[in-house]
């Protein structure tokens, strides 16, 4: 379903049951694989490749050449960003964008620095800041982030991937 509201770009491609919902901007040269969502008022820049069984928030931003790997969750006005020095007009502006890799999930207005490259299964909280890569597996939160040694319940992580197997077998 895409709602009449959102704009779409040229060249974007999404994947089979794939959602869009009101005011979602997706941005030329993007490519979305199966069943993901993009919620309301999310601007999504060009050139970001997005896995299948993506979750993009409402209000979150995704900038341009994103990759997001597949289950990527993306919470509410998280903020990636892709420019170390942002200036108007910056002669030497660099693209930067970050890599989500699979299974990573980002909390709700967290922000994630140009270039960092957030590992498999890494967890970032709500509300922190990124400023260095994160580990697979990892669990971070604050500002600067930093890692919580307690980890993530196994337990739970694994009826996490039960559910998600389930889903990715209907």
């Amino acid at each position: 379903m895409i709602h009449h509201t959102a704009v779409i770009g040229e060249g974007v491609e999404l994947g089979v049951e794939t959602d869009v919902w009101q005011f979602a901007t997706i941005c030329d040269n993007t490519t979305f694989g199966a069943r993901c969502c993009i919620g309301a008022g999310a601007w999504i820049g060009s050139h970001v490749t997005a896995g299948y069984d993506v979750r993009i928030q409402s209000h979150a931003f995704i900038p341009s050449g994103t990759i997001l790997g597949n289950r990527v969750f993306i919470g509410p006005s998280a903020v990636l960003t892709d420019d170390r020095y942002p200036v108007v007009n910056n002669r030497f502006y660099k693209a930067e964008p970050p890599v989500i890799e699979c299974d990573a999930a980002i909390g709700a207005g967290a922000v994630i620095l140009p270039g960092v490259h957030i590992g498999a299964r890494a967890v970032v909280g709500a509300g922190a800041v990124v400023t260095k890569d994160v580990a697979p597996d990892a669990v971070v939160y604050g500002n600067p982030a930093s890692v919580c040694e307690a980890g993530i319940n196994p337990d739970h992580l694994l009826d996490q991937m039960m559910y998600k197997e389930a889903l990715v077998r209907r």
